[in-house]
């Protein structure tokens, strides 16, 4: 089995699990998941980016075409995703609020870290991928530019110096939030600190917060 095959198996199996969790915990969240990315689209996007898509988050979108409903990320679904036409915001499902939109709007985060450090070194490609709201001006981005870098996953913000080496790939990221999830816990970061954030539910939608101080008064804990 190549490295390749190795991450697509990894982040299908770790989906898996965390479908499952949701579609026991979080009913909300399930539902409002949409359907595979379609394989001209993200590779449209790679086009457009001049860039090849790491096969963990390139598996992922074979699998979902994002975390939630595309109107929660400011797009209209198409008729044959099934999908009603208004979301819920459900889709940041992620530990941090991140969500992933779909593929195709991906190109639109132009104020991601794919944007940054080019100037100086134009093959450097970084991916924006996750975000805490629909501006994608906060969240996770990955390391495309060729080399033994590729594939990492790392953290950007606003006018910041993006963060490299937050997790190794795609599929150890989304292997350590269904552990978290599963654990009822908040995930372990590579340098060793976790998060104090831990799964918890509004309105049967996941949402993971802060038990001390929660953003939303309807927030609980999962137990």
């Amino acid at each position: 089995m190549t490295d390749d095959q190795q991450q697509e198996q990894a982040v299908a199996g770790a989906w898996a699990r965390i479908e499952k969790w949701l579609e026991q915990h979080a009913p909300r969240s399930y539902r409002m998941l949409p359907v595979p990315a379609p394989e001209a689209d993200i590779r449209e996007v790679e086009q457009e980016l001049d860039l090849t898509v790491p096969p963990g988050l390139k598996a992922f979108y074979r699998l979902r075409n994002g975390t939630g409903h595309p109107g929660d990320f400011g797009w209209t679904p198409e008729p044959e995703t099934g999908l009603p036409p208004q979301g819920q915001e459900t889709a940041w499902l992620l530990p941090r609020k991140h969500g992933i939109p779909p593929v195709q709007h991906l190109p639109y985060w132009d104020e991601g870290p794919h944007t940054i450090g080019m100037p100086d070194d134009p093959m450097v490609r970084y991916l924006a991928f996750a975000a805490t709201d629909r501006s994608g001006l906060y969240g996770l981005f990955t390391d495309c530019t060729p080399g033994p870098g590729y594939g990492r996953i790392g953290t950007f913000e606003e006018a910041g110096i993006p963060k490299l080496g937050v997790w190794p790939s795609f599929a150890d990221y989304l292997i350590e939030v269904a552990d978290a999830l599963y654990e009822n816990r908040g995930v372990e970061y590579a340098d060793g600190h976790q998060d104090t954030k831990v799964p918890g539910l509004v309105d049967q939608a996941l949402v993971w917060d802060g038990p001390a101080h929660p953003r939303d008064p309807d927030w609980t804990r999962f137990a």
